[in-house]
């Protein structure tokens, strides 16, 4: 079995494990675990999983819920996890809960704490605008982003979950300061 096929199949067992944890199930560097994960698509994550779902004894069971206004990443997340109610998407809870569990989870292992990121691209930001910008206001303008595409097209729900979690983050962050 190759090191990509290995990673997959560990990411498809295990779909909540960070990339660190993958990595150290597949015997190859943090990196390179990260790397296939974002080349992976969608599709190609959900047929490694019903492979090894297939080769397993118990039976598999997901949460199917429509795709409309999710995105690929978001509809195979909802899959993986059967962390949201199938039906309907678009409730104010729903999506609370959905920004919740994203922002609450340990994504740590793929984009590091919250606050630190924050407060990193603030520096950059800082100096490329020539002013300073803190962590907090890395998430209203982020969150910021998120209703500028909303008035693209205010159908599709990850916009409205994205804003919510990032102005949770800032008021978290706001509130640490």
């Amino acid at each position: 079995m190759n090191k990509r096929r290995k990673v997959l199949d560990i990411m498809a067992k295990y779909p909540n494990w960070g990339v660190r944890l993958v990595a150290e199930k597949a015997n190859c560097s943090p990196s390179y675990a990260h790397l296939v994960r974002q080349q992976v698509k969608a599709a190609e994550y959900r047929d490694a999983k019903a492979e090894i779902a297939a080769e397993s004894t118990a039976a598999a069971t997901s949460v199917l819920v429509p795709s409309t206004g999710v995105s690929a990443e978001v509809q195979t997340s909802y899959e993986e996890h059967n962390d949201i109610p199938p039906q309907p998407l678009a409730t104010r809870g729903n999506l609370l809960d959905i920004a919740k569990a994203y922002i609450t989870k340990d994504r740590q292992s793929d984009h590091g704490d919250a606050e630190d990121n924050f407060t990193r691209i603030a520096q950059y930001w800082s100096v490329h605008l020539g002013t300073p910008v803190k962590a907090h206001d890395v998430a209203v303008m982020m969150a910021l982003l998120k209703v500028a595409r909303i008035k693209q097209n205010p159908n599709h729900i990850d916009n409205w979950v994205d804003g919510a979690g990032y102005f949770a983050c800032g008021g978290e962050i706001a509130n640490l300061q």
